[in-house]
């Protein structure tokens, strides 16, 4: 770790390892011991950091920017020290409170619902060819390409530059994720050039500000203060990645829960299930951000267990969402739970801006999949690695 960037190096008891090979095959039950025996949990991995497990925990970290700071660490493993930041993820209030307010702009409930009906096109199109394919690969045929769609019209992005942006996040996640982290760092930067090809672009030839995210964000300006090519280089540069490979993790592992409950497939089909709430369950049961990271600012306790100054820590969603304190059988998928409480898109002052989008996908996934013939499993999935959890690659066979 670099000496003046506040964090500390770590070797805490190991008491889990999220590439352990129990960990692999069993990322929920691991959770669930860790709850229940050592729910601050440490980790030598990647210099070591803890990880909270609990959601009265993870909760209490995440409204608590003062003691546990989004600025020196947001991931783990941690991003390159150089590059561009990741913002508003990497700032904490009142300085993130720019940022998301340009942010949240483009997230509003009445501009989301203004691409249903592009996106509802999009997904009757990618239906048609899946159709038509024996065992089409539901990953790549729907949910990235999909995913990608959304980003176009989220940001203004034009579809070839959509298209670079999404193969370059598949092979950035995948790289982390296979702890091939100088490749990952290689693409990282290449995704920084793209963000800031893209603003210098913009910047050039400013577009219609109310469709147009950058072109939006250079026109934001509530304090006298207009934001620099980095910082909007840095904002567009969070949402490639995030934008893309979450809700593409979400929507195939819907896609997988139906494969495995065809009575909930089959009544799908007839439209006697409340899509809402089923949405809201596949958010908590398939947490596809696992985990985002702080790092403690001063000497702290947390679940009764001391962490030092500088500590790297996870907060752990997926786990989160699944404490047997807080949901009524946990463990179990509940299609009309209610309330549900789950975190999937976190709390807090960096509480994913995202939501609306991200629901919207969800539901358009869901009445895709409803519209599709019977379908069930063509071989095992590929399921995502710490941090993103989820199905990411599912082959499917008609029935």
């Amino acid at each position: 770790m670099a000496a003046d960037d506040g964090l500390r190096p770590l070797s805490p008891t190991p008491d889990w390892n999220p590439h352990g090979e129990a960990e692999l095959a069993d990322p929920i039950g691991t959770h669930a011991r860790l709850r229940a025996e050592c729910p601050v949990a440490g980790s030598t991995e990647w210099g070591g950091f803890f990880t909270l497990t609990r959601y009265e925990d993870v909760v209490a970290a995440s409204k608590d920017p003062a003691t546990f700071t989004a600025t020196r660490q947001s991931v783990i493993p941690a991003s390159p020290k150089i590059g561009l930041p990741r913002l508003p993820l990497q700032r904490d209030p009142p300085e993130s409170h720019r940022y998301r307010q340009a942010l949240n702009r483009f997230f509003r409930e009445s501009r989301i619902a203004g691409m249903e009906s592009p996106l509802r096109d999009k997904a009757e199109a990618l239906r048609a060819e899946l159709e038509a394919e024996a065992e089409p690969e539901f990953g790549t045929a729907f949910s990235a390409p999909f995913s990608v769609r959304a980003l176009c019209l989220v940001i203004g992005m034009d579809v070839a530059e959509a298209d670079e942006i999404g193969r370059l996040s598949h092979d950035y996640v995948a790289a982390v994720q296979s702890r091939d982290l100088k490749t990952a760092g290689g693409i990282s930067r290449t995704i920084d050039g793209f963000a800031r090809d893209l603003v210098a672009d913009r910047m050039a030839a400013p577009r219609d500000p109310e469709v147009d995210m950058v072109s939006g964000f250079m026109a934001h300006d509530t304090r006298g203060e207009p934001f620099d090519e980095t910082e909007l280089a840095g904002m567009v540069r969070l949402l490639l990645i995030g934008g893309h490979v979450v809700p593409r993790n979400l929507m195939t592992s819907m896609a997988w829960h139906l494969c495995g409950d065809r009575d909930l497939q089959d009544r799908l089909r007839t439209d006697r299930v409340d899509r809402t709430l089923l949405v809201e369950e596949f958010l908590r049961f398939y947490s596809p951000n696992q985990a985002l990271v702080r790092a403690t600012t001063q000497d702290t306790k947390i679940g009764g267990r001391a962490i030092p100054k500088g500590c790297p820590v996870a907060l752990n969603f997926l786990s989160a969402n699944r404490d047997e304190t807080v949901f009524d059988a946990p463990m179990e998928f509940r299609e009309d739970r209610h309330p549900n409480r789950h975190i999937a898109f976190g709390v807090g002052v960096h509480a994913c801006a995202g939501q609306p989008l991200a629901r919207l996908e969800a539901r358009i996934a869901l009445d895709t999949l409803a519209a599709m013939p019977p379908f069930a499993a063509a071989g095992d999935p590929l399921w995502a690695r710490w941090t993103e959890y989820g199905v990411s690659r599912l082959s499917l066979r008609w029935v």
